[in-house]
């Protein structure tokens, strides 16, 4: 019985994450890229949580990205682009920031931010007539809607987190949480990780 509590802490605390195998030589290239979509861990209420877009809007309009950017003997920097439905922007220097250079942590900072404001229009519903009533023993209720244009805003953060090591190296994990953005005490987060070989 104890071990199956075990395991199923472990999938509970599972993070997010994407990853990849690169060369040395692929590093600040297109093959050094990472997407991915933030969501909860798997413990939330209702199970793993992910961010969406409006059904009319492709998934894609939030999708996030990494970059193995760049790798001196004195620093690792990573191009980044978080995108977000305007209610969850954030500062990219506000985000729970983990980065790990060959499993040993390190500070990293943001760099060179810059925001971009993307609008994607799509038809959806608006109401334009809602009642209710309440008598003694009965519910009365209408609602009368009708087609209506609507703009999903997506924030659009580019930056570069760089970290004061480098060198030698094996691997490169990021991990990005949202101060704010929670279900149940779940942040939204994604990790990435690079393993140069």
């Amino acid at each position: 019985m104890k071990r199956i509590a075990f395991v199923l802490l472990l999938v509970s605390c599972a993070t997010v994450k994407v990853g990849t195998q690169i060369t040395p030589a692929q590093i600040g290239t297109k093959y050094a890229r990472l997407t991915g979509y933030m969501a909860t861990r798997g413990a939330a209420p209702g199970g793993r949580h992910t961010e969406t877009a409006p059904a009319a809007i492709r998934h894609d309009a939030i999708l996030d990205e990494a970059t193995l950017a760049a790798l001196s003997p004195s620093q690792t920097c990573l191009d980044v682009v978080v995108r977000t439905a305007i209610e969850h922007d954030e500062p990219l220097d506000q985000y729970g920031i983990t980065f790990q250079f060959n499993g040993t942590p390190s500070r990293a900072i943001v760099e060179n931010e810059r925001v971009t404001v993307v609008d994607y229009s799509y038809e959806g519903m608006r109401n334009l007539v809602s009642a209710e009533g309440v008598a003694a023993n009965q519910y009365l209720g209408l609602n009368i809607a009708a087609p209506a244009e609507r703009v999903f805003r997506v924030i659009e953060r580019h930056g570069q987190i760089c970290a004061g090591v480098g060198g030698a190296v094996a691997s490169v994990y990021l991990e990005l949480v949202h101060p704010r953005w929670e279900v149940a005490e779940y942040h939204y987060h994604l990790g990435y990780e690079w393993r140069v070989q």
